[in-house]
């Protein structure tokens, strides 16, 4: 009889794993994780603004960048794990052996949250060992703060997963993972936000606020305000709003995030042909 789904699964992870040790992309994330933090760390005492001494705002300032390094994760990790096999044409090699398709992703799921969620880990870590020792003291909510970064990362690398399914190319996954996380909802959220005043509260990246708004006490709320401003003896009223997503809020859309992009994965691979 051949192995369990769950064995499979653990065969599939266990490799996927070996094949990014061996490679160069998680090398290039913890180099990465790495410059970031020394950065944070050298450039304030450089240009002689020095460190801020309350751990909430030096560990918020910290974690401004985390963000992007959840996309990198998924663009690394996320983002030609599906389409590879069809363009390299290993599939031809895996799916006549007994070896199901779903199985195949959530395999290669794991091994690419795995890997993430050591870089997002790390990066946290050094944050927090930073604030200790010049602050003196961990901010609070920096456990909450990581659980909520980490189920951003899902929920990115679940739509990850799913551009992975429909594309041919590994290069159009990848591009549009990057330009999708990187432009183009960060721009809905701006134009949304500062221009057109709608609360873009569907959009995955306005809801990783939560991650950084944690830190804030209380926690934000919106607000829309009318400001007055003078310009050539015309006197104009603006309207200047700050949305914020709240905790329940910002989960349930990443969640429905992941749900989604998860299932559409398991569902395009099984039906896609050779």
């Amino acid at each position: 009889m051949p192995p369990s789904d769950l064995r499979q699964m653990a065969v599939v992870t266990r490799y996927e794993l070996l094949k990014y040790l061996r490679g160069k992309r998680l090398l290039i994330i913890i180099v990465l994780v790495a410059v970031i933090g020394v950065l944070n760390l050298v450039v304030p005492p450089t240009i002689g603004s020095g460190y801020d001494p309350d751990p909430t705002t030096f560990t918020s300032g910290m974690l401004n960048e985390v963000g992007i390094l959840v996309v990198l994760c998924a663009t690394f990790f996320g983002a030609d794990a599906i389409v590879s096999e069809f363009e390299q044409k290993t599939g031809l090699l895996l799916f006549p052996n007994a070896v199901n398709r779903h199985v195949l992703v959530l395999g290669k799921f794991i091994a690419s949250a795995i890997v993430s969620v050591g870089a997002v880990a790390l990066y946290y870590a050094i944050t927090a060992v930073a604030a200790v020792v010049i602050d003196g003291s961990l901010a609070a909510n920096t456990s909450l703060s990581f659980l909520y970064c980490l189920a951003y990362l899902f929920g990115i690398l679940a739509i990850t997963y799913f551009f992975s399914a429909i594309f041919r190319s590994s290069v159009y996954s990848i591009v549009l993972t990057f330009f999708t996380f990187f432009l183009i909802l960060p721009i809905i959220d701006r134009v949304g936000s500062s221009i057109a005043h709608f609360k873009p509260w569907f959009s995955i990246t306005f809801a990783s606020g939560i991650v950084l708004d944690i830190f804030q006490q209380p926690y934000p709320l919106d607000m829309v305000r009318t400001v007055e401003r003078t310009f050539r003896n015309t006197t104009r009223t603006l309207t200047v709003a700050q949305y914020h997503p709240s905790v329940a809020q910002g989960l349930a859309v990443i969640f429905v995030y992941f749900i989604i992009g998860l299932i559409l994965s398991l569902v395009i691979t099984k039906r896609r042909e050779m």
